[in-house]
């Protein structure tokens, strides 16, 4: 629902997607998913490849290439875990649009497809897990984006039963239709590095160009 005298979307809850959404963690998805390839199969996929399996779970993804999907996904999180620091960064203004966020009274929430260890590291190493009242990762639904279940075992978790009360915020078009399918509202970032033009097509709520822009966005309405 929209606020008509001020242009604001009435909601209660605001969800984020975390890589490349919260954090870039771009770079380190790619280093990781080169090193693994190339250790464990030989070969390196193109980075067209690599860029259009972010937003699923890792285990999906390495199983399209055989049987050793078991293995890939190893070497990948020995490698990748001890780099999350290093090779990730916080986007600018993500700290202060969720602290506000959570000054006037909105629920906030993760939903990503990382497994949960590797989503812990990630929140932990920016400090950001006290700024979320509620995480969805990888192994807590059967299903993954781009279907809904993801978004409404958060919207469960918090008690929130008006999907048209909950935004989500994510840079694919994965997350689009998750959040389309849930009947939630959805903020497309503007620093993504996906194809604009492919989220553009499923016709997001809003393009987010700054993450400070996102508050003023918003008009608080209670749970239900």
């Amino acid at each position: 629902m929209t606020n008509e005298a001020c242009g604001k979307i009435e909601i209660s809850t605001v969800l984020f997607d975390m890589d490349g959404t919260l954090i870039n963690t771009i770079p380190l998805i790619m280093a990781s998913h080169r090193h693994t390839f190339s250790k464990v199969l030989g070969w390196i996929p193109s980075d067209e490849e690599i860029l259009s399996t972010i937003g699923e779970p890792l285990l999906t993804t390495f199983n399209r290439y055989g049987e050793q999907g078991d293995i890939l996904m190893e070497e990948y999180i020995n490698w990748s875990v001890p780099r999350t620091a290093s090779h990730s960064t916080l986007f600018d203004g993500i700290v202060p649009m969720l602290e506000t966020l959570r000054t006037l009274g909105f629920l906030t929430g993760i939903v990503t497809a990382r497994r949960c260890d590797g989503m812990a590291i990630c929140l932990d190493a920016f400090k950001l897990t006290a700024l979320f009242d509620v995480t969805v990762c990888a192994e807590d639904t059967s299903r993954h984006k781009p279907d809904p279940d993801p978004i409404l075992l958060a919207m469960e978790r918090l008690g929130v039963t008006r999907a048209d009360h909950v935004l989500y915020v994510g840079d694919t078009a994965r997350d689009l239709e998750s959040a389309n399918r849930a009947g939630s509202h959805f903020a497309a970032v503007g620093w993504t590095a996906m194809d604009r033009g492919e989220i553009d097509r499923l016709n997001p709520t809003f393009w987010l160009d700054q993450a400070e822009d996102l508050p003023a966005r918003l008009q608080l309405v209670l749970a239900v």
